[in-house]
Protein backbone atom coordinates (compact mmCIF):
# COMPACT_ATOMS: atom_id res chain seq x y z
CA UNK A 1 0.00 0.00 0.00
CA UNK A 2 1.72 3.75 -0.64
CA UNK A 3 2.15 6.08 2.02
CA UNK A 4 1.69 9.61 1.77
CA UNK A 5 4.52 11.12 1.67
CA UNK A 6 6.42 13.61 4.20
CA UNK A 7 7.86 16.73 3.86
CA UNK A 8 10.23 18.83 6.14
CA UNK A 9 7.80 20.17 8.05
CA UNK A 10 5.79 17.49 8.87
CA UNK A 11 8.85 15.92 10.74
CA UNK A 12 9.36 18.95 12.90
CA UNK A 13 6.17 19.39 14.28
CA UNK A 14 6.24 15.71 14.91
CA UNK A 15 9.21 15.88 17.02
CA UNK A 16 7.88 19.04 18.66
CA UNK A 17 5.18 16.98 19.79
CA UNK A 18 7.36 14.59 21.18
CA UNK A 19 7.72 14.03 25.16
CA UNK A 20 10.81 12.75 26.67
CA UNK A 21 11.25 11.01 30.06
CA UNK A 22 12.88 11.63 33.15
CA UNK A 23 15.53 8.55 34.13
CA UNK A 24 14.85 7.47 37.21
CA UNK A 25 17.57 5.52 39.15
CA UNK A 26 17.29 1.40 39.12
CA UNK A 27 16.19 0.34 42.80
CA UNK A 28 19.64 -0.72 43.29
CA UNK A 29 21.05 2.60 43.10
CA UNK A 30 18.14 3.56 45.53
CA UNK A 31 18.81 0.31 47.75
CA UNK A 32 15.42 -0.32 47.67
CA UNK A 33 12.98 -3.38 46.71
CA UNK A 34 11.79 -3.20 43.39
CA UNK A 35 8.02 -1.74 42.84
CA UNK A 36 6.08 0.71 40.99
CA UNK A 37 8.02 4.42 39.85
CA UNK A 38 6.16 7.22 38.49
CA UNK A 39 8.06 8.50 35.07
CA UNK A 40 6.77 11.85 34.09
CA UNK A 41 7.50 13.70 30.86
CA UNK A 42 10.49 16.23 32.04
CA UNK A 43 8.95 19.22 29.69
CA UNK A 44 4.92 19.32 30.47
CA UNK A 45 2.92 18.77 33.67
CA UNK A 46 0.08 18.62 31.46
CA UNK A 47 0.96 14.64 30.49
CA UNK A 48 0.06 12.92 33.54
CA UNK A 49 2.77 10.30 34.74
CA UNK A 50 2.94 6.74 33.48
CA UNK A 51 4.00 4.08 36.48
CA UNK A 52 6.30 2.12 35.44
CA UNK A 53 7.23 -1.58 37.13
CA UNK A 54 11.27 -1.88 37.24
CA UNK A 55 12.64 -5.91 37.64
CA UNK A 56 14.73 -6.11 40.56
CA UNK A 57 16.50 -8.51 38.24
CA UNK A 58 17.98 -7.86 34.55
CA UNK A 59 15.57 -8.99 32.13
CA UNK A 60 16.40 -12.28 30.19
CA UNK A 61 17.13 -10.48 27.33
CA UNK A 62 19.46 -8.33 29.50
CA UNK A 63 21.24 -11.38 31.26
CA UNK A 64 21.67 -13.14 27.91
CA UNK A 65 23.48 -10.20 26.04
CA UNK A 66 25.42 -9.78 29.04
CA UNK A 67 26.66 -13.47 29.48
CA UNK A 68 27.89 -13.24 25.92
CA UNK A 69 31.10 -10.97 27.32
CA UNK A 70 31.33 -12.79 30.53
CA UNK A 71 31.76 -16.07 29.05
CA UNK A 72 34.50 -17.96 27.77
CA UNK A 73 34.47 -20.57 25.10
CA UNK A 74 36.19 -24.27 26.13
CA UNK A 75 38.48 -24.11 23.28
CA UNK A 76 39.75 -20.67 24.47
CA UNK A 77 40.19 -21.46 27.44
CA UNK A 78 42.54 -24.81 26.81
CA UNK A 79 44.88 -22.75 24.44
CA UNK A 80 45.13 -20.35 27.27
CA UNK A 81 45.62 -23.36 29.77
CA UNK A 82 47.93 -25.37 27.20
CA UNK A 83 49.81 -22.10 26.44
CA UNK A 84 50.54 -21.42 30.16
CA UNK A 85 48.45 -18.37 30.21
CA UNK A 86 49.86 -16.98 33.80
CA UNK A 87 47.31 -15.19 36.52
CA UNK A 88 44.31 -17.76 34.88
CA UNK A 89 42.46 -19.47 37.53
CA UNK A 90 39.90 -22.02 36.56
CA UNK A 91 37.36 -22.74 39.66
CA UNK A 92 34.87 -25.45 39.50
CA UNK A 93 31.72 -24.60 41.82
CA UNK A 94 30.28 -28.01 42.20
CA UNK A 95 30.24 -29.65 45.32
CA UNK A 96 33.71 -31.18 46.71
CA UNK A 97 32.53 -34.92 45.90
CA UNK A 98 31.77 -33.97 41.69
CA UNK A 99 35.31 -32.34 41.76
CA UNK A 100 37.15 -35.62 43.81
CA UNK A 101 35.56 -37.68 40.75
CA UNK A 102 36.64 -35.42 38.01
CA UNK A 103 37.49 -32.05 37.23
CA UNK A 104 39.21 -29.24 34.32
CA UNK A 105 42.97 -30.07 34.52
CA UNK A 106 44.73 -27.62 37.42
CA UNK A 107 40.95 -26.74 38.44
CA UNK A 108 40.40 -25.32 42.09
CA UNK A 109 37.28 -26.03 44.05
CA UNK A 110 35.18 -23.18 44.92
CA UNK A 111 31.58 -23.90 45.57
CA UNK A 112 29.61 -20.78 45.94
CA UNK A 113 28.48 -21.40 49.70
CA UNK A 114 31.92 -21.61 50.73
CA UNK A 115 32.60 -18.42 49.57
CA UNK A 116 33.77 -15.15 51.49
CA UNK A 117 36.05 -12.41 52.33
CA UNK A 118 37.86 -15.56 55.03
CA UNK A 119 37.97 -18.38 51.83
CA UNK A 120 39.51 -15.97 49.60
CA UNK A 121 41.68 -13.91 50.94
CA UNK A 122 44.33 -16.57 49.32
CA UNK A 123 43.16 -15.49 46.25
CA UNK A 124 45.05 -13.25 43.62
CA UNK A 125 42.68 -10.08 43.03
CA UNK A 126 44.87 -10.13 40.15
CA UNK A 127 43.82 -13.00 37.67
CA UNK A 128 41.04 -14.08 35.97
CA UNK A 129 39.31 -16.89 37.38
CA UNK A 130 37.37 -19.01 34.82
CA UNK A 131 34.73 -20.77 36.97
CA UNK A 132 32.32 -23.91 35.38
CA UNK A 133 29.85 -26.53 36.99
CA UNK A 134 27.93 -28.97 35.33
CA UNK A 135 26.14 -28.01 32.13
CA UNK A 136 24.73 -24.80 30.79
CA UNK A 137 21.61 -25.55 33.03
CA UNK A 138 23.29 -25.72 36.13
CA UNK A 139 23.86 -22.05 37.74
CA UNK A 140 26.38 -22.93 40.27
CA UNK A 141 29.01 -21.20 38.48
CA UNK A 142 27.05 -18.22 37.67
CA UNK A 143 26.57 -18.15 41.43
CA UNK A 144 30.20 -18.68 42.27
CA UNK A 145 30.97 -15.93 39.58
CA UNK A 146 28.64 -13.22 40.85
CA UNK A 147 29.93 -13.75 44.84
CA UNK A 148 33.71 -13.60 43.57
CA UNK A 149 32.68 -10.88 41.43
CA UNK A 150 30.71 -8.70 44.54
CA UNK A 151 34.36 -10.15 46.29
CA UNK A 152 36.29 -7.50 43.94
CA UNK A 153 37.57 -10.82 41.66
CA UNK A 154 37.92 -10.89 38.02
CA UNK A 155 35.39 -13.64 36.71
CA UNK A 156 34.12 -15.22 33.64
CA UNK A 157 32.14 -18.90 33.33
CA UNK A 158 33.06 -21.25 30.91
CA UNK A 159 30.33 -21.91 28.45
CA UNK A 160 28.75 -24.89 28.74
CA UNK A 161 30.62 -26.04 31.68
CA UNK A 162 31.87 -29.95 32.23
CA UNK A 163 29.77 -31.18 29.72
CA UNK A 164 30.87 -29.27 27.26
CA UNK A 165 34.26 -29.70 27.85
CA UNK A 166 34.12 -33.06 27.73
CA UNK A 167 32.38 -33.18 24.66
CA UNK A 168 34.65 -30.79 22.69
CA UNK A 169 37.45 -33.79 23.54
CA UNK A 170 39.39 -31.40 26.04
CA UNK A 171 41.17 -33.64 28.56
CA UNK A 172 40.08 -34.06 32.66
CA UNK A 173 41.94 -35.01 35.46
CA UNK A 174 40.22 -37.32 38.71
CA UNK A 175 40.95 -37.41 42.07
Amino acid sequence: MPTAPVNAADKLSIASEMRHLELLPTPAELHEPAGIFQISPASSPAVPPAPVAIPVQPTARIHWVGSLADCRHPADLYADLAAGRPNLVVVDARYPEAYGREHLPGAINLPSRELNETTTAHLSRDALYVVYCWNASCHASTKTANRMEALGFKVKELHGGLETWRKQGYPTERG
